[in-house]
């Protein structure tokens, strides 16, 4: 159990690293919970930077999901579009 907890631990530390090479900043908080919501980790813009923020009292396996997702999708908007050549799209 211990080394699984390590791996996940290590996986988890990886994501981070590549998120802070996209230029995004990753804080794993304790969200607060009260009576009538319920926070959820998700990324914002704080005075211009990209954050995600991750809920660290979920399991490390939902973070690393959760930040893997993340990336994913940030990596998919960011991407940049082909554009095709105009003598490709006349008819």
């Amino acid at each position: 159990m211990t080394q699984t907890k390590n791996k996940e631990e290590a996986r988890l530390q990886e994501l981070i690293a590549a998120a802070k090479a996209m230029n995004l900043d990753v804080r794993t908080e304790k969200l607060l919970r009260e009576a009538g919501y319920r926070a959820r980790s998700g990324r914002c813009r704080v005075n211009g930077q990209e954050v995600i923020i991750i809920d660290r009292e979920v399991a490390i396996a939902e973070q690393i999901e959760f930040l893997a997702a993340e990336l994913a999708g940030f990596q998919q908007q960011n991407a940049p579009s082909i554009e095709r050549p105009a003598e490709l799209t006349k008819d």
